[in-house]
């Protein structure tokens, strides 16, 4: 019997839906449904995490996110919110300074929390859900100063990391058929508050 912990790198994840229009409808993820389908029969969950921030100058956007949060928060993903910083860059193209918004927090969030997990034996495999390489370094971490525990991958549906593949100890592989089996009900009852899959969601 295994104790895990996951770790999902939200907009990573969603990116990877949103950007594929066949998988766009399968934006209403269960995450504890899903960490509950790949483990095994006599395993446990210790605890399914999100990382994630709100694209905060973009409100219809944002309340789509508050409601998907209330959906995961109401089986028991826990949500650890990072956030967005405004960010000049130059176009190389017509030379002009141009604003975007670059999302912090999140890599440093995961690694801060998988390592103290380690610490505090809270796991015996933690499973990344991300394709990005910038956290092989918590990986190699852990696998230094807690050599008994396993990390593990699942690359979320479309994206590849030869990076995060060849340094880790196990992969679980996210199936179009693990996704359609993972979907909130289209609506959710939570005491007496009814949320609804967002109808641009499906």
């Amino acid at each position: 019997m295994k104790r895990y912990c996951f770790y999902i790198d939200g907009f990573n994840v969603y990116h990877a839906l949103q950007e594929h229009s066949y998988y766009h409808k399968y934006k209403w993820l269960n995450y504890q449904q899903l960490a509950k389908s790949v483990i095994g029969a006599k395993d446990t969950i210790s605890k399914v995490y999100l990382f994630t921030a709100y694209v905060h100058w973009k409100k219809d956007v944002v309340i789509r996110h508050q409601e998907y949060i209330k959906a995961l928060r109401s089986v028991g993903v826990e949500i650890i919110m990072g956030r967005f910083l405004k960010k000049d860059k130059l176009c190389h193209k017509c030379n002009q300074i141009f604003t975007t918004h670059e999302e912090k927090q999140s890599d440093v969030n995961i690694a801060l929390q998988m390592i103290s997990d380690a610490v505090e034996d809270k796991y015996d495999r933690a499973v990344i859900i991300s394709a990005d390489s910038d956290l092989l370094p918590v990986i190699k971490t852990v696998q230094y100063h807690r050599p008994e525990k396993e990390i593990g991958v699942m690359l979320p549906i479309g994206l590849s990391s030869f990076d995060l593949r060849q340094n880790v100890a196990f992969r679980f592989k996210m199936k179009e058929s693990l996704l359609k089996n993972c979907q909130f009900p289209d609506e959710i009852n939570i005491g007496g508050a009814i949320i609804k899959r967002p109808a641009t969601w499906n």
